[in-house]
């Protein structure tokens, strides 16, 4: 087993050494490599064939474009996503949070790997939506249908039901926008100011992933 491994080792590391940058030729074909430098006009590079490094030179103007340690970006990528698909619940906390509340809290909770159901409350009001992820990971960003009520008795402005987007950031930022449709109004909303049907929502605030 162990000598196994050891070949398996010997016989792949020097092709890894050789393969971490990335070539992209005018015709869209790519090309995996060790880019050695690169100048105003050329890159120079070498790659493994049989066994053998070999150095080679391309033009500039016969590329689309090249990235340097591409394997290492695409393996950090994964596994960032990997430390968080695990990750199914979070806790939101901002302004215009829980509903609309002017400081309120929400709680998210995937209950397939894009869909998610979430409530919130706060400062004074509550909320509830259903959010669809655009990546399989409670960080992404999604598309959210929500129902905000704010207010309670007395102090009850309205009640409002709309789509939006909502962005997070790969640590903690957060903020979403969308569009609101009225659906009642209540005791505390101005006599001498008209609801309008439709109406601008937006939050932000800081949210924080956990299992």
């Amino acid at each position: 087993m162990k000598k196994g491994l050891l070949i398996i080792f010997i016989v792949f590391v020097p092709f890894l050494m050789y393969s971490q940058d990335l070539i992209i030729r005018s015709n869209g074909k790519i090309f995996e490599c060790k880019i050695e430098k690169e100048d105003g006009v050329n890159l120079y590079f070498s790659f493994q064939q049989n066994g053998q490094k070999l150095n080679s030179i391309i033009a500039k103007n016969k590329i689309q474009g090249y990235e340097y340690n591409y394997l290492v970006k695409e393996a950090r990528e994964k596994d960032s996503i990997k430390n968080t698909i695990n990750y199914r619940n979070s806790v939101t906390i901002g302004i215009l949070q829980g509903g609309g509340s002017l400081i309120g809290v929400d709680f998210e909770s995937l209950i397939t790997k894009r869909i998610g159901l979430q409530m919130g409350l706060g400062y004074v009001g509550i909320g509830g939506g259903i959010d669809f992820h655009l990546r399989p990971t409670i960080r992404s960003s999604f598309i959210s249908l929500q129902y905000w009520y704010q207010g309670f008795g007395e102090s009850h402005t309205q009640s409002v039901l709309g789509p939006c987007f909502v962005y997070r950031g790969k640590k903690c930022f957060t903020f979403q926008i969308g569009t609101g449709y009225a659906l009642e109004k209540g005791p505390a909303w101005p006599s001498d100011k008209e609801q309008p049907q439709l109406m601008l929502t937006y939050a932000i605030g800081v949210y924080i992933p956990y299992k």
